[in-house]
């Protein structure tokens, strides 16, 4: 039996044994757990890691850091190639991005505080 079967950088499959909001921890071969951050599932904003995931789900991570002590893992899912990254971040087109230049935003950029602050205390008002 290989005692550190991993090394950094390796691409690996893992079994979701436990999911916290601030992560999912992992079963791998020859005895090793891990944990996947939130922050490395995505580029993009995760706000509700079991949106993304459920116990039992078999997912393709990279390895980050590895305490052969302990045999523990840490993860991630935005470092792994493009074409193995279910949640790559998402750019948005070319034809969108002009588009948004040419609006004027000026206005809203004004009224934004003011529309903050009446918000506010529509929300003081109804607190009981």
């Amino acid at each position: 039996m290989i005692d550190n079967p991993y090394k950094e950088g390796d691409i690996i499959e893992g079994i979701i044994t436990s999911i916290k909001k601030y992560g999912a921890f992992l079963s791998f071969d020859n005895g090793y757990i891990g944990l996947l951050h939130i922050s490395e599932i995505s580029s993009n904003f995760v706000n509700n890691i079991h949106s993304y995931f459920t116990i039992g789900d078999i997912i393709t991570v990279t390895i980050k850091r590895i305490d052969k002590s302990t045999k523990f893992l840490n993860v991630s899912i935005k470092d792994l190639p493009d074409e193995l990254n279910p949640y790559k971040e998402i750019l948005p087109s070319k034809k969108i991005t002009s588009y948004l230049k040419e609006i004027d935003f000026s206005k809203l950029d004004k009224a934004l505080p003011k529309m903050i602050a009446e918000e506010l205390e529509r929300e003081n008002k109804n607190e009981y």
